[in-house]
């Protein structure tokens, strides 16, 4: 028989998965970011040697005078091409992401420095007491 704790963090909740915390939050948002980067860097990679295969057979097929296959071909290397762009800009998209969320990240632990700051503050004022060490003071 399983416990409800165990068959709650295992199936999740009724009505959804549990909340998760923000630097849980974080942590996959990065880490799905990351696998799409890499993910585009493949296909710009296999995009690249096509466009590398396509010039070769372009040049060899200029040299047996078959000009309707080379006015196709470029048509297809200028497609390519234009992927590759379409790529490199998503990638850059992505990365300006990554960089926003890490950004969060970073305002996220100054909001709980400060917090916890703001917390010792608070008990130091409870544990001393001004009006006495002004009169020790005057003393």
């Amino acid at each position: 028989r399983l416990s409800t704790g165990i068959l709650y963090l295992t199936m999740g909740n009724v009505f959804g998965s549990p909340k998760k915390t923000l630097k849980e939050q974080l942590r996959e948002n990065k880490r799905m970011i990351s696998r799409a980067v890499r993910e585009l860097d493949r296909e710009r990679n296999a995009l690249e040697r096509e466009e590398k295969r396509l010039t070769i057979e372009i040049k060899k097929m200029a040299k047996q005078q078959q000009m309707g296959a080379v006015r196709i071909m470029a048509k297809d290397l200028v497609r390519t091409r234009q992927y590759i762009t379409k790529f490199i800009e998503m990638r850059s998209h992505l990365q300006s992401c990554a960089l926003k969320l890490q950004t969060v990240k970073s305002q996220q632990a100054m909001t709980e420095a400060m917090a916890s700051t703001t917390k010792a503050m608070v008990a130091m004022n409870k544990a001393v007491d001004a009006p006495a060490i002004n009169k020790m003071m005057a003393d």
